[in-house]
């Protein structure tokens, strides 16, 4: 009576294991914001700027609240007149997708693959649109 008992147990103990470990490796998804506000579009600009390698980038108040993906643009350098220094700009803009992984919001740049975590913005899965 005992054994089977403890059998029953056992693999159950081992079920609830494995549902636990597939959660937290669970792959990141397409997420929206759900927080906006100063400090949280601080937050985002200070994380894209290190995900490109630049000193800052400018974003508008309302990124990531309706789709997870931004198209990030390089500034044009341009001369006192307006005119762009170098011509035209053949230069591909970044791609950056906020995701949601479990309770964590992260920022991945799309062509790179590099992610970073973010700490003060909350997010939910993207409406299928």
């Amino acid at each position: 009576m005992l054994k089977p008992l403890i059998g029953l147990i056992g693999i159950v103990l081992i079920s609830g294991c494995v549902a636990t470990a597939s959660e937290v490796n669970a792959s990141p998804q397409a997420a929206t914001i759900t927080n906006p506000n100063a400090q949280t579009h601080a937050e985002l600009q200070q994380v894209i700027a290190s995900l490109l390698g630049v000193s800052s980038v400018v974003i508008s108040d309302s990124a990531f609240t309706q789709y997870s993906q931004e198209v990030i643009e390089r500034a044009l350098h341009k001369d006192a007149n307006g005119l762009l220094i170098m011509g035209r700009s053949t230069e591909i803009p970044d791609a950056i997708q906020l995701l949601t992984q479990g309770d964590k919001c992260l920022l991945q740049h799309v062509q790179s693959g590099n992610t970073a975590n973010l700490s003060q913005v909350r997010c939910k899965l993207e409406d299928a649109q």
